[in-house]
């Protein structure tokens, strides 16, 4: 759970997981002039799942349920996909050009973050 406008939001199972294996980064693993905002989106047909956010900025990575205000990028997948994604049963790069996983914004930073966005993506499990 976490705090947002006074009120208690509960995280869903995606941004749960997120949030305790990005925990789990080295101190080192985001450099400290990284300043990124990645939204994630997991949906079941026109139904939201979860949606969270994560903001990489000054060499800390936050996770935080609901929208982000101003996301770098917006990664968009159906439910079943980030499972496969998680258990590392399909590789990003392969879902996304199958067209089961969508993003939107600023390209150049998946090229230059790519690696910390494929640990987001993967739930942080090398």
């Amino acid at each position: 759970m976490s705090q947002r406008g006074g009120q208690t939001v509960n995280m869903n199972e995606f941004a749960t997981h997120a949030a305790n294996t990005l925990s789990t980064l080295a101190t080192d693993a985001v450099p400290p002039d990284v300043h990124l905002t990645i939204e994630q989106r997991i949906v079941d047909g026109d139904r939201m799942i979860d949606q969270f956010h994560v903001r990489f900025a000054n060499g800390t990575v936050e996770v935080t349920p609901g929208p982000a205000a101003e996301p770098d990028l917006t990664i968009q997948q159906d439910v079943e996909t980030a499972r496969a994604l998680r258990a590392g049963e399909i590789h990003a790069q392969r879902a996304f050009l199958t067209g089961r996983l969508s993003i939107d914004g600023d390209i150049d930073s998946l090229l230059t973050h790519g690696e910390l966005l494929a640990d987001l993506l993967r739930g942080g499990d090398a």
